[in-house]
């Protein structure tokens, strides 16, 4: 069996009133043509839609009809054609004349759906560029910010060392201000009481 069975072809409405169906109606009746109807269905689910002739008899069993009768509307009325493929084979040109419409809108959808998929993968693929991109560009800029920010926090470092060293300075001139005050004071109060035991002349 075909893997992909058409659900429906495209049956012509007018079929009965073609002259070759009009014959096969006046030498087997309407049975004729319910038995050609019926093998355009069985070609339609059978795959490549060839059947072997040598099993005919199988439909015959299925349609309570001769292997005779069958093997006459195969080939006498022009819907069907006999071909040999290692074995030989029946096939109808009609229908796969009227199949054609499906098998194009599954060929259409088949490249609608490759259309989608390529597309998919090159909208995929202009984001994973714009990603890199982005990220090699995001990299410098966040090395650039980090060398800003070492720089800011040794010129503040840098900044608060220079205050420390002027205040070591500011305190060391302020004690030894205080060490020679306090020298001149001791001198002063030596004096003053050298000067009142009158030990040295002032």
């Amino acid at each position: 069996m075909n893997k992909n069975i058409p659900p429906n072809f495209l049956f012509p409405t007018n079929f009965r009133n073609k002259r070759n169906v009009k014959r096969l109606i006046k030498d087997f009746y309407i049975q004729g043509y319910g038995i050609a109807v019926y093998l355009l269905e069985i070609l339609a689910e059978t795959e490549e839609h060839k059947y072997p002739l040598n099993d005919i008899d199988l439909i015959a069993d299925e349609l309570k009809v001769s292997i005779p009768t069958l093997q006459e509307i195969i080939k006498s009325y022009g819907l069907f054609e006999i071909i040999q493929e290692g074995e030989y084979k029946f096939f109808s040109p009609p229908l796969n004349q009227w199949l054609e419409p499906y098998y194009k809108q599954i060929e259409q959808r088949k490249i609608a759906a490759q259309i989608s998929v390529n597309s998919r993968k090159i909208k995929q693929q202009k984001q994973l560029l714009e990603l890199s991109q982005m990220d090699s560009t995001q990299q410098p800029l966040n090395d650039r910010l980090t060398i800003k920010e070492e720089s800011k926090e040794e010129s503040k470092n840098a900044k608060q060392y220079s205050y420390t060293e002027d205040d070591n300075e500011k305190w060391k001139k302020w004690n030894e201000d205080e060490v020679k005050k306090n020298m001149r004071i001791s001198k002063l109060e030596e004096l003053a009481i050298a000067y009142k035991d009158n030990q040295v002349e002032i």
